[in-house]
């Protein structure tokens, strides 16, 4: 979440009317968007875990076919 405080943290609304020097938050509430990230990560990780453990796999199957290739190739 962002928070501006002052007119020095936007560039160019040093001059602009109706500008507001207090705290504005332009971000979503923290609880919410907590849980949401915290999701988000998880869903990142289980993922990547996927993504491991198949690549694990298809790496031994191809190692199994490449040995196979070789002790059949040998005379």
């Amino acid at each position: 979440m962002l928070t501006i405080k002052t007119s020095a943290h936007v560039p160019g609304n040093h001059h602009r009317r109706n500008f507001h020097s207090c705290a504005v938050s332009t971000g979503a509430p923290l609880v919410r968007v907590g849980g949401l990230r915290l999701l988000q990560e998880w869903l990142r990780l289980f993922d990547a875990e996927s993504r491991r453990l198949w690549l694990e796999t298809r790496w031994r199957s191809h190692l199994g076919r490449v040995r196979f290739a070789q002790v059949r190739s040998r005379p």
